[in-house]
């Protein structure tokens, strides 16, 4: 790949839909992929906690409908890569959730993907969940949203 690959978090798209405090940063991320700067490739699990937040937060049925053909729109243009995970990456994910502990708490199975997909393609998982940072850091690979642009790796 001849650019730089990154796994954004659903979170990183709800930045920019709900217009929260790293929104432009988010939609840094996503400019930086249409100009073809970076990659984006996410597990298709972001589609279904994308769906999920907009269906319990948003009263408009039009709003909901336009954000998700938005995210499909993105798909078809190859600016974001939905990946199925494999066997190979989800037992990346479940090796990476096994590591916490029960003082700290074990990493989200769900965020593991995310990160798991980037280990395996060499890239970097972009999050702004703290507390899955901390937990899983030592494996690398990984970044938070406000650090974007800042550094690679």
């Amino acid at each position: 790949m001849a650019a730089d690959l990154y796994v954004p978090d659903a979170n990183v798209f709800l930045e920019h839909i709900y217009a929260r405090p790293l929104q432009e940063i988010s939609k840094k991320i996503i400019r930086d992929a249409v100009l073809e700067r970076i990659q984006l490739a996410v597990p298709c699990l972001l589609l279904d906690e994308i769906t999920e937040v907009l269906c319990g937060n948003m009263e408009s049925l039009a709003d909901v409908q336009a954000h998700l053909r938005h995210l499909e729109n993105l798909a078809r243009q190859k600016v974001l890569h939905v990946v199925v995970p494999s066997c190979a990456l989800r037992m990346k994910a479940v090796e990476l959730a096994r590591t916490g502990n029960k003082k700290s708490g074990w990493p989200e199975l769900s965020d593991c993907l995310y990160h798991a997909l980037a280990i395996l393609h060499d890239g970097v998982f972009v999050t702004n969940d703290r507390r899955h940072f901390a937990k899983v850091k030592q494996f690398g690979h990984i970044m938070l949203l406000e650090e974007y642009g800042e550094k690679k790796r």
